[in-house]
């Protein structure tokens, strides 16, 4: 007598889960997405006229070489070239001339550089766009882009 007791519980819940098992997958499925065919594999730039531009307006200088940009939230333009750069401000849009070394210490900063001859990044979710060739780019960051600047 004792083994129907125990046998008749363990059968229902064995029922119960095999049901609940499938509905949790019928779920999934109705949910899950697929990329579309027409996703591009690589990132890209938003165009000029799509940046925002803060309003805050800054101009630094390079002083025995070296420059620091730390606004955050600011349009900040250096004047003139200079060897070292280090752009650590957030949320910016900073314009550069030529430079040796560009070091981006910054996220979600756009950065207009003439010619580089390297760029180092930390930060994440940066754009520098460069003139003439392609520096030696060392990118410990993530979603980050470096490419070369388009004429709009």
């Amino acid at each position: 007598m004792r083994t129907p007791r125990i046998l008749a519980p363990a059968i229902a819940a064995a029922a119960l889960v095999t049901v609940l098992a499938g509905c949790s997958a019928a779920d999934s499925t109705e949910t899950t997405s697929k990329p579309s065919a027409s996703a591009s594999s690589k990132p890209s730039v938003l165009p000029e006229s799509e940046v925002r531009v803060p309003d805050a307006k800054e101009t630094v200088t390079c002083n025995d070489g070296a420059a620091i940009v730390d606004q955050s939230g600011t349009e900040v333009t250096l004047e003139g070239a200079c060897a070292k750069v280090t752009v650590s401000g957030n949320d910016s849009v900073v314009h550069l001339s030529d430079v040796d070394q560009l070091i981006v210490e910054s996220s979600i900063t756009r950065i207009t550089v003439g010619t580089a001859k390297k760029v180092m990044i930390n930060g994440n979710a940066n754009d520098v766009l460069f003139t003439g060739e392609e520096p030696d780019v060392a990118d410990k960051g993530t979603a980050n882009i470096i490419q070369q600047q388009k004429s709009e």
